[in-house]
């Protein structure tokens, strides 16, 4: 092999390792940049057993911990945005978000005949109260803080080890690659 093709076989290799990107790897508080948002996790804490009693169905998760990823999310340009999505990782697996649709309360017919809507559940140690459509509207600058449940496996004591920010979206698939790491 000549030095002309030696020098090009290790440009494309170059080239394509870098198409993979380069994972962030960052501490709890630490900021990590994509596109037009930066977002710091800035801690996870573990909830008992008992706080999923706010829940409907409470006894489908018995012998699960919840735990709270709280987050900050600033929009360094204008125009629009994705918030983050994450992964959440403990003893080599993904734990379940938890997702509770605040924006879509479920209509309840009373005993009179009208109709009402029924508040979902509040995890006073999670609240995540920012709207996102006004917050797509925002300008450069702007931030919210929230929090996300995540779900261990029945009976783990497995601690999230990491807490990953991936693509997210309807479209996401368990093969997309992290953007940060936050250990």
């Amino acid at each position: 092999m000549n030095a002309r093709t030696a020098f090009a076989v290790l440009a494309t290799a170059l080239v394509l390792t870098g198409c993979s990107g380069d994972i962030q790897e960052l501490s709890y508080g630490d900021k990590a940049k994509k596109d037009n948002l930066e977002v710091s996790v800035v801690r996870v804490d573990a909830g008992t057993s008992g706080d999923l009693s706010v829940l409907k169905d409470a006894a489908q998760y018995q012998g699960r911990t919840p735990y709270y990823v709280h987050y900050r999310v600033t929009k360094t340009e204008a125009g629009d945005v994705n918030g983050p999505s994450f992964d959440v990782t403990a003893d080599g697996d993904r734990l379940t978000q938890l997702n509770i649709m605040s924006a879509f309360p479920k209509p309840v017919v009373g005993e009179d005949g009208q109709l009402s809507y029924e508040k979902a559940p509040k995890f006073d140690k999670c609240l995540d109260e920012h709207d996102s459509a006004k917050f797509e509207k925002a300008a450069a600058g702007e931030s919210y803080e929230a929090c996300s449940v995540y779900l261990s496996e029945s009976g783990s004591s497995a601690e999230p080890e990491k807490v990953e920010w991936v693509k997210g979206g309807l479209l996401r698939s368990s093969d997309d690659e992290a953007f940060a790491i936050w250990k």
